[in-house]
Protein backbone atom coordinates (compact mmCIF):
# COMPACT_ATOMS: atom_id res chain seq x y z
CA UNK A 1 0.00 0.00 0.00
CA UNK A 2 0.81 3.47 -0.68
CA UNK A 3 1.50 6.21 1.57
CA UNK A 4 2.74 10.04 1.25
CA UNK A 5 1.01 10.94 4.00
CA UNK A 6 2.37 13.54 7.50
CA UNK A 7 2.50 11.53 10.68
CA UNK A 8 3.38 12.31 14.13
CA UNK A 9 6.32 9.96 14.07
CA UNK A 10 4.07 6.96 16.41
CA UNK A 11 5.57 8.30 19.97
CA UNK A 12 3.05 5.81 21.36
CA UNK A 13 1.66 3.23 19.43
CA UNK A 14 4.03 2.56 16.82
CA UNK A 15 7.89 0.89 17.42
CA UNK A 16 10.42 1.25 15.37
CA UNK A 17 12.31 -2.06 13.78
CA UNK A 18 14.42 -0.51 11.44
CA UNK A 19 16.65 2.20 11.10
CA UNK A 20 18.85 3.95 8.08
CA UNK A 21 19.70 7.63 8.00
CA UNK A 22 16.36 8.91 9.83
CA UNK A 23 14.19 6.45 7.44
CA UNK A 24 12.55 4.18 9.83
CA UNK A 25 10.39 1.27 9.13
CA UNK A 26 7.67 0.65 11.93
CA UNK A 27 4.98 -1.94 13.39
CA UNK A 28 2.33 -1.00 14.90
CA UNK A 29 1.98 -2.87 18.46
CA UNK A 30 -1.79 -3.97 18.17
CA UNK A 31 -2.00 -5.13 14.31
CA UNK A 32 1.64 -5.85 13.64
CA UNK A 33 1.32 -3.75 9.99
CA UNK A 34 4.53 -1.80 8.64
CA UNK A 35 5.36 1.31 7.57
CA UNK A 36 8.06 3.43 6.33
CA UNK A 37 8.76 7.01 7.56
CA UNK A 38 11.18 9.18 5.71
CA UNK A 39 13.38 11.82 7.32
CA UNK A 40 10.72 14.13 7.54
CA UNK A 41 8.43 11.11 9.57
CA UNK A 42 5.63 10.81 5.75
CA UNK A 43 4.36 7.71 5.68
CA UNK A 44 6.16 6.23 2.11
CA UNK A 45 4.48 2.53 2.64
CA UNK A 46 2.14 0.33 4.26
CA UNK A 47 2.61 -3.29 4.27
CA UNK A 48 4.30 -5.79 5.66
CA UNK A 49 7.76 -5.69 7.08
CA UNK A 50 9.36 -7.73 4.10
CA UNK A 51 7.47 -5.14 2.02
CA UNK A 52 8.51 -1.71 3.46
CA UNK A 53 12.18 -3.26 3.42
CA UNK A 54 12.10 -3.03 -0.42
CA UNK A 55 10.41 -0.16 -0.87
CA UNK A 56 13.22 1.39 0.74
CA UNK A 57 15.41 0.22 -1.20
CA UNK A 58 13.93 1.59 -4.36
CA UNK A 59 13.67 5.15 -2.36
CA UNK A 60 17.74 4.95 -1.44
CA UNK A 61 18.05 5.08 -5.31
CA UNK A 62 15.42 7.83 -6.15
CA UNK A 63 16.43 9.78 -3.19
CA UNK A 64 19.84 9.41 -3.39
CA UNK A 65 20.27 8.55 0.37
CA UNK A 66 24.01 8.18 1.38
CA UNK A 67 25.33 5.12 2.64
CA UNK A 68 25.69 5.45 7.07
CA UNK A 69 28.61 4.17 8.24
CA UNK A 70 30.65 3.66 11.53
CA UNK A 71 29.73 4.02 15.14
CA UNK A 72 25.88 4.88 15.87
CA UNK A 73 24.23 5.68 19.42
CA UNK A 74 20.91 4.13 19.73
CA UNK A 75 18.57 6.27 22.42
CA UNK A 76 16.02 5.09 24.36
CA UNK A 77 13.61 7.68 25.97
CA UNK A 78 11.85 6.64 29.38
CA UNK A 79 8.18 5.54 30.46
CA UNK A 80 5.32 7.58 28.41
CA UNK A 81 8.14 9.49 26.24
CA UNK A 82 8.96 9.53 22.70
CA UNK A 83 12.23 10.28 20.35
CA UNK A 84 11.40 13.65 20.46
CA UNK A 85 13.03 14.24 23.42
CA UNK A 86 16.46 13.27 22.09
CA UNK A 87 16.94 16.52 20.08
CA UNK A 88 19.40 18.47 21.84
CA UNK A 89 21.21 15.35 22.21
CA UNK A 90 20.89 14.01 18.59
CA UNK A 91 22.46 17.21 17.38
CA UNK A 92 25.48 17.51 19.69
CA UNK A 93 26.10 13.80 18.39
CA UNK A 94 25.54 14.64 14.79
CA UNK A 95 27.99 17.51 15.09
CA UNK A 96 30.75 14.42 17.06
CA UNK A 97 30.51 12.53 13.50
CA UNK A 98 28.44 10.13 14.85
CA UNK A 99 25.16 8.15 13.42
CA UNK A 100 22.43 8.82 15.72
CA UNK A 101 19.11 7.06 16.11
CA UNK A 102 16.10 8.06 18.76
CA UNK A 103 14.01 4.82 19.40
CA UNK A 104 10.06 5.21 19.59
CA UNK A 105 9.00 2.39 20.91
CA UNK A 106 5.56 1.95 22.82
CA UNK A 107 6.45 2.05 26.21
CA UNK A 108 2.53 2.43 28.12
CA UNK A 109 1.36 -0.84 25.89
CA UNK A 110 3.53 -3.29 26.12
CA UNK A 111 5.52 -5.48 28.62
CA UNK A 112 9.05 -4.86 29.38
CA UNK A 113 10.10 -8.52 27.27
CA UNK A 114 7.97 -7.11 24.49
CA UNK A 115 10.15 -3.78 24.35
CA UNK A 116 13.32 -5.64 24.67
CA UNK A 117 11.84 -8.05 21.29
CA UNK A 118 11.16 -5.22 19.47
CA UNK A 119 14.72 -3.32 20.29
CA UNK A 120 16.62 -6.47 19.36
CA UNK A 121 14.59 -7.06 16.07
CA UNK A 122 15.63 -3.61 15.03
CA UNK A 123 19.90 -4.20 16.33
CA UNK A 124 19.92 -7.43 14.32
CA UNK A 125 18.09 -5.50 11.17
CA UNK A 126 21.07 -2.48 11.65
CA UNK A 127 22.79 -2.38 8.44
CA UNK A 128 26.46 -0.77 7.20
CA UNK A 129 26.97 0.53 10.96
CA UNK A 130 30.22 -0.99 12.93
CA UNK A 131 29.92 0.07 16.32
CA UNK A 132 26.91 0.99 19.15
CA UNK A 133 26.40 2.78 22.31
CA UNK A 134 23.65 3.32 24.02
CA UNK A 135 22.12 6.67 26.15
CA UNK A 136 19.15 5.06 27.89
CA UNK A 137 16.46 7.09 30.64
CA UNK A 138 14.73 5.99 32.93
CA UNK A 139 12.79 2.54 31.96
CA UNK A 140 15.25 2.32 28.77
CA UNK A 141 17.95 1.40 31.34
CA UNK A 142 15.94 -1.47 32.26
CA UNK A 143 14.87 -2.25 28.67
CA UNK A 144 18.79 -2.35 28.08
CA UNK A 145 19.61 -4.52 30.95
CA UNK A 146 17.12 -6.93 29.96
CA UNK A 147 18.41 -6.65 26.29
CA UNK A 148 21.84 -7.64 27.01
CA UNK A 149 20.21 -10.83 29.03
CA UNK A 150 20.35 -12.36 25.82
CA UNK A 151 22.66 -14.38 23.62
CA UNK A 152 21.60 -12.49 20.43
CA UNK A 153 23.33 -12.39 16.60
CA UNK A 154 24.20 -8.48 16.73
CA UNK A 155 26.30 -8.93 19.86
CA UNK A 156 28.50 -10.88 17.43
CA UNK A 157 28.08 -8.80 14.57
CA UNK A 158 28.42 -5.41 16.20
CA UNK A 159 31.68 -3.39 18.07
CA UNK A 160 30.10 -2.84 21.37
CA UNK A 161 30.69 1.07 22.34
CA UNK A 162 29.80 2.33 25.81
CA UNK A 163 26.22 3.08 27.40
CA UNK A 164 25.05 6.32 29.04
CA UNK A 165 22.08 5.72 31.57
CA UNK A 166 20.08 9.12 32.64
CA UNK A 167 17.70 9.05 35.88
CA UNK A 168 17.74 5.32 35.63
CA UNK A 169 15.00 3.41 37.54
CA UNK A 170 17.50 0.39 38.64
CA UNK A 171 15.86 0.10 41.92
CA UNK A 172 12.84 -0.16 40.20
CA UNK A 173 9.63 2.22 41.88
CA UNK A 174 7.65 1.66 44.67
CA UNK A 175 5.52 4.51 43.43
CA UNK A 176 4.75 3.57 39.70
CA UNK A 177 4.50 -0.14 41.02
CA UNK A 178 1.96 1.15 43.55
CA UNK A 179 -0.06 3.41 41.28
CA UNK A 180 -0.21 -0.07 38.47
CA UNK A 181 -3.13 -1.14 41.10
CA UNK A 182 -5.37 1.69 40.77
CA UNK A 183 -7.23 0.59 37.11
CA UNK A 184 -6.92 4.24 36.05
CA UNK A 185 -3.25 4.42 36.52
CA UNK A 186 -3.04 0.96 35.36
CA UNK A 187 -4.42 2.15 32.03
CA UNK A 188 -2.47 5.21 31.54
CA UNK A 189 1.31 3.39 32.80
CA UNK A 190 0.87 0.46 31.28
CA UNK A 191 1.71 -3.39 31.83
CA UNK A 192 5.48 -2.01 32.68
CA UNK A 193 3.84 -0.61 35.71
CA UNK A 194 3.46 -4.24 37.51
CA UNK A 195 7.06 -4.93 36.73
CA UNK A 196 8.48 -1.79 38.62
CA UNK A 197 8.72 -3.38 41.85
CA UNK A 198 12.05 -2.66 43.76
CA UNK A 199 11.98 -6.91 44.16
CA UNK A 200 11.63 -7.12 40.46
CA UNK A 201 13.92 -4.70 39.10
CA UNK A 202 16.73 -4.55 41.73
CA UNK A 203 17.36 -8.47 40.76
CA UNK A 204 17.96 -8.16 37.34
CA UNK A 205 22.13 -8.29 36.39
CA UNK A 206 24.01 -5.19 35.94
CA UNK A 207 25.54 -4.50 32.34
CA UNK A 208 27.95 -7.26 31.48
CA UNK A 209 31.48 -7.27 32.37
CA UNK A 210 33.56 -5.27 29.34
CA UNK A 211 31.06 -2.71 28.75
CA UNK A 212 31.89 0.96 29.84
CA UNK A 213 28.90 2.46 31.68
CA UNK A 214 28.00 6.07 32.98
CA UNK A 215 25.27 6.63 35.23
CA UNK A 216 23.95 10.89 35.49
CA UNK A 217 21.94 11.00 38.46
CA UNK A 218 19.04 13.44 37.91
CA UNK A 219 16.37 13.31 41.01
CA UNK A 220 13.16 14.83 40.11
CA UNK A 221 11.63 17.02 42.25
CA UNK A 222 7.85 16.09 41.18
CA UNK A 223 8.88 12.39 41.68
CA UNK A 224 10.34 13.16 44.98
CA UNK A 225 7.18 15.32 46.01
CA UNK A 226 4.93 13.05 45.62
CA UNK A 227 6.70 10.22 47.02
CA UNK A 228 6.69 12.48 50.07
CA UNK A 229 2.77 12.58 50.47
CA UNK A 230 2.62 8.69 49.72
CA UNK A 231 4.17 5.77 51.82
CA UNK A 232 6.35 4.82 48.97
CA UNK A 233 9.25 7.20 49.36
CA UNK A 234 12.08 5.17 47.85
CA UNK A 235 15.63 4.82 49.93
CA UNK A 236 18.35 7.07 48.74
CA UNK A 237 21.63 5.67 47.97
CA UNK A 238 25.05 7.52 48.12
CA UNK A 239 27.10 7.71 44.70
CA UNK A 240 29.60 5.57 46.18
CA UNK A 241 26.58 3.15 46.66
CA UNK A 242 25.05 3.36 43.07
CA UNK A 243 28.65 3.23 41.28
CA UNK A 244 28.85 -0.18 43.04
CA UNK A 245 25.31 -1.49 42.84
CA UNK A 246 25.65 -0.64 39.40
CA UNK A 247 29.40 -1.72 38.73
CA UNK A 248 29.31 1.43 36.66
CA UNK A 249 32.76 2.93 35.16
CA UNK A 250 32.00 6.68 36.33
CA UNK A 251 28.60 8.27 38.05
CA UNK A 252 27.64 12.27 38.10
CA UNK A 253 24.79 13.70 39.96
CA UNK A 254 23.37 16.54 37.95
CA UNK A 255 20.66 18.89 39.18
CA UNK A 256 17.88 20.10 36.18
CA UNK A 257 14.60 20.90 37.01
CA UNK A 258 13.39 20.87 33.26
CA UNK A 259 10.53 18.76 32.34
CA UNK A 260 12.74 17.21 29.16
CA UNK A 261 16.37 17.08 31.30
CA UNK A 262 17.92 16.62 27.53
CA UNK A 263 17.81 20.55 27.12
CA UNK A 264 20.09 21.02 29.92
CA UNK A 265 23.33 21.82 28.48
CA UNK A 266 25.24 20.40 31.13
CA UNK A 267 23.26 16.70 30.65
CA UNK A 268 24.05 17.00 26.98
CA UNK A 269 27.67 17.54 27.79
CA UNK A 270 27.80 14.90 30.24
CA UNK A 271 26.69 12.09 27.95
CA UNK A 272 28.89 13.27 25.15
CA UNK A 273 31.87 13.32 27.51
CA UNK A 274 31.34 9.79 28.78
CA UNK A 275 30.60 8.58 24.75
CA UNK A 276 33.56 10.37 23.91
CA UNK A 277 36.03 9.81 27.01
CA UNK A 278 34.55 7.06 29.04
CA UNK A 279 34.71 9.96 31.94
CA UNK A 280 32.27 12.47 32.84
Amino acid sequence: MLGGFYTMGGGHFWEDVFFYQKWRIQRNYTNKRCRLLDNWDISRMEGSFDECRKEFIKYIEAFEIARQKGHMIIMLPGLGESKNIFKPLWRAAIKEGYLAAAINYPSTQKDLDGHVRQLDFLLNHLEDVEQVSFVAKGLGCIILKKLFMLDTPWRKNLKMGRVVEVAPLNHGSELIHALSNNSFFNFVLGPTAKEMSPYNIERLPPLPKGIENGIIINHSATTRFIEKLTVNSMPEYSLEEEKNFEKANDIIEIKCHKLNIFKSPKIVDAVMSFLMTGKF
